[in-house]
């Protein structure tokens, strides 16, 4: 993570409020959320972060990415099974 401090906004109804943070985690209506947070390497970039579960639980957490409008892309977040591997 950058040492630089970074400055996010949270835009609701046309408002923007600001917050100095080291990661925001965006929480969506089912429960499955990510973090954007600062990057470390170039300058001006974000990471968006899979929090990390459980290395035995039962499913995981991915991004779905998908072009939209000319200038739009969207991203969701969609929780996978694992698979068992049979031996």
């Amino acid at each position: 993570m950058s040492t630089e401090r970074v400055t996010f906004k949270a835009i609701r109804d046309g408002v923007a409020t600001e917050m100095p943070a080291d990661a925001i985690e965006v929480v969506l209506p089912d429960g499955l959320s990510f973090r954007i947070m600062a990057f470390a390497g170039r300058k001006g970039s974000a990471t968006l972060h899979m929090p990390a579960d459980d290395p035995q639980a039962p499913s995981f957490d991915v991004f779905c990415v998908e072009p939209g409008a000319a200038n739009t892309l969207f991203i969701s977040v969609d929780r996978a099974q694992k698979r068992q591997i049979e031996g």
